[in-house]
């Protein structure tokens, strides 16, 4: 960042009486920079505050615009007989079958040896 300047200077000419005069005020009671700070902080919230509201009504727009494709899409999924009257109807799931604890799933494609260290009881107790 580049080195700030000590004071600005404003012409005090192209100024109306009104602001002069409050300006003036400000700067005989030494706050006529804090006065100028709050100035530019309410400046740029209101400018943030209205950024906002731009991002809010776009969004808006976009989810209006979302809505219509999506009821442009039901009703041509209607009219080609893709869907029913009412709406897209779900599927059931496949039905998998659920191993209970303590059952064998498939007996015939056993693979795999035992060794000898395998039959030995591990107490690690």
């Amino acid at each position: 960042m580049s080195e700030r300047q000590n004071a600005f200077t404003i012409k005090t000419n192209r100024l109306s009486d009104e602001v002069y005069n409050k300006l003036a005020k400000h700067a005989k009671s030494r706050r006529l920079g804090d006065y100028i700070s709050s100035l530019i902080l309410r400046d740029l919230d209101d400018s943030s505050n209205g950024r906002k509201a731009i991002e809010g009504k776009k969004t808006y727009e976009m989810l209006e615009h979302i809505k219509n494709e999506l009821a442009d899409l039901k009703t041509l999924a209607k009219t080609t007989g893709f869907v029913g009257n009412d709406s897209f109807k779900e599927e059931e799931p496949s039905k998998v079958l659920q191993l209970k604890e303590g059952k064998i799933a498939d007996l015939e494609n056993i693979s795999g040896s035992l060794d000898d260290d395998d039959l030995e009881e591990y107490n690690d107790f």
